[in-house]
């Protein structure tokens, strides 16, 4: 029998297993003699302090009388009732005081759990790809194309922290002891519950606010946001600026319901989105002019109906051939 069993036994800590287990072992043949000689070293081993006036030797003495009575034979019985034992168990606690188990107990430490290790969980998309996330702690993710997002296998349990790479939509449960973090590239937000766009790409990090409040930490210092409300980074052109301002809710969150909003977009980066959002790839005539701002807005349109109304106004025609497109300038 375990020395830690019987000290969990003694104290009274012990699980109804584990008590189980120390009383069939006690009624097992040479178990009493085991356990007296476990009482007589664990009483030497503990003596209290000099100054303490206590005859312990003597009650040491009395406790193995109660065990041991005189008048009873080695070979009148089996053993100690249970109900006995349990009686023996609580003379000795209170004839010592609890000198050695109660301190033994409270300096005892059960081996502590072993800890399941935290994995990283990534989703991504591609070119032309979107998904939609439900997290375990009832949030709601939408993913843009060609994004990243991870997050521990602990999310929602040990933490709400996210990464991301791209473009999502967020919608964060409600949790005030467990705040929603998200860390995207130079910017940290922090949020209970809300409605935001995040965007991380190239050096520019934005973060849009639709719904509820939001603390946004970037560029050494921390801004709060208020609905319509978006805080910009460019860390390659102002790498301390951020920037808050309104901004225009489809333009920026359009991306979610297939809505293409334009205002004054240069055409290389529209070319960019559109190669991204459809998963084609562009081969553009170098003659047309790349740093025109386009103006317009596309509902739910395929690639080819967007490229029309684009065409027409920026003077260019186009072929799609499977996953290549041409884009050519206009022929006079």
């Amino acid at each position: 029998m375990k020395k830690e069993q019987l000290i969990r036994f003694l104290n009274g800590t012990a699980s109804k297993a584990e008590q189980k287990q120390v009383l069939n072992w006690l009624e097992q043949e040479g178990a009493r003699e085991v356990f007296d000689q476990f009482l007589n070293e664990t009483w030497r081993h503990s003596r209290p302090d000099r100054d303490d006036p206590t005859d312990y030797e003597a009650l040491l003495e009395r406790i193995h009388k109660t065990i041991r009575p005189k008048s009873t034979s080695r070979n009148s019985g089996s053993g100690l009732s249970l109900g006995k034992i349990f009686r023996v168990a609580a003379s000795f606690l209170l004839l010592t005081g609890s000198i050695f188990f109660l301190r033994e107990g409270m300096q005892y430490q059960k081996p502590a759990p072993v800890a399941i290790a935290q994995t990283t969980i990534t989703k991504k998309t591609g070119d032309g790809e979107k998904l939609t996330l439900q997290m375990p702690d009832g949030t709601h993710i939408t993913l843009n194309a060609n994004s990243a997002l991870s997050f521990s296998s602990g999310f929602g349990k040990q933490d709400r922290v996210v990464y991301l790479q791209g473009e999502a939509y967020f919608s964060i449960a409600k949790n005030p002891r467990l705040p929603f973090q998200l860390h995207t590239g130079e910017m940290i937000t922090t949020a209970l519950g809300t409605e935001f766009n995040a965007y991380a790409r190239s050096g520019r990090f934005a973060l849009a606010l639709t719904e509820g409040r939001v603390a946004v930490d970037a560029a050494k210092k921390r801004v709060e946001l208020e609905p319509g409300q978006m805080a910009t980074l460019h860390t390659e052109r102002e790498p301390d600026a951020l920037d808050v301002r309104p901004f225009d809710i489809d333009r920026t969150v359009g991306w979610k319901e297939g809505q293409l909003v334009l205002d004054r977009k240069p055409l290389k980066a529209l070319l960019a989105d559109l190669s991204s959002w459809y998963d084609v790839e562009m081969k553009i005539d170098p003659r047309l002019d790349l740093n025109a701002r386009v103006i317009g807005t596309f509902r739910n349109k395929n690639l080819a109906d967007v490229l029309t109304g684009l065409g027409f106004s920026m003077g260019f025609d186009f072929e799609i051939n499977d996953k290549m497109v041409v884009i050519k300038k206009e022929s006079l």
